[in-house]
């Protein structure tokens, strides 16, 4: 076991998620491909290219196939690597990307911006963003086909409940919290899916302590 799987246990290694969805591990984090009918949909990029190429390797996938990259936030560690997408067009939430934080750590391909709650449908696939803030004051989290919620840093997952990012690495602990317990009212979704604690199929009991009505925000503020 890595170094990164004891800090981390629910990070996943590099394969199949369910039909249709690959996560792959780069270091300490996880992104994930979905398979589209015009192509390869990517939610976030990883950061190392010679680290990723292998593990598409690894899928049987080809990187020159990712038509869609959508980002979760611009730290690097999730967009680094998005010139090994050369076909890939970029989106990422608009208040990430018009920020003084976008300008210091613009990567190098252009991107499109988007809208809390606007969608759009790339390779086939419908993907609706969702402003969640607090991570960084742009942090948005996606949702695909109605059915695959991915929340980039805005949570983690502890013994399957979903609590906020690490405070330590959050801009707004406030902001966060807001934005748990509005990722907690979306209804039907199949998969829960984080960049550095893995994923569950148990999405209501991830957000149930969330959804209690008149129950206090479990882990707001909080450190644990």
């Amino acid at each position: 076991m890595t170094i990164w799987k004891r800090i981390l246990p629910g990070l996943r290694d590099t394969g199949a998620v369910c039909d249709g969805l690959m996560a792959v591990r780069d270091g300490a984090m996880n992104f994930y491909v979905v398979s589209a009918p015009g192509g390869l949909v990517c939610v976030d990029a990883g950061w190392r290219a010679e680290r990723v190429a292998r593990e598409f390797e690894r899928l049987g996938l080809d990187a020159g196939d990712v038509v869609a990259v959508f980002l979760t936030h611009l730290h690097w560690d999730h967009a680094r690597c998005l010139g090994l997408y050369p076909k890939a067009s970029v989106f990422v939430g608009a208040r990430e990307g018009s920020s003084l934080f976008a300008t210091r750590r613009r990567p190098v391909r252009p991107w499109t911006t988007l809208r809390d709650g606007e969608a759009v449908t790339a390779a086939g696939r419908r993907v609706r963003v969702v402003d969640t803030p607090g991570h960084t004051p742009g942090s948005v989290s996606y949702v695909i086909e109605e059915r695959f919620l991915f929340t980039g840093d805005t949570l983690r997952l502890r013994r399957g409940r979903a609590v906020p990012f690490m405070p330590w690495f959050s801009r707004d602990r406030k902001a966060l919290a807001r934005s748990m317990r509005r990722l907690a009212g979306i209804g039907g979704m199949e998969w829960l899916l984080t960049s550095h604690t893995g994923a569950t199929r148990d999405v209501d009991a991830a957000f149930r302590p969330w959804r209690e009505a008149g129950a206090a925000a479990p882990g707001e503020g909080a450190s644990a």
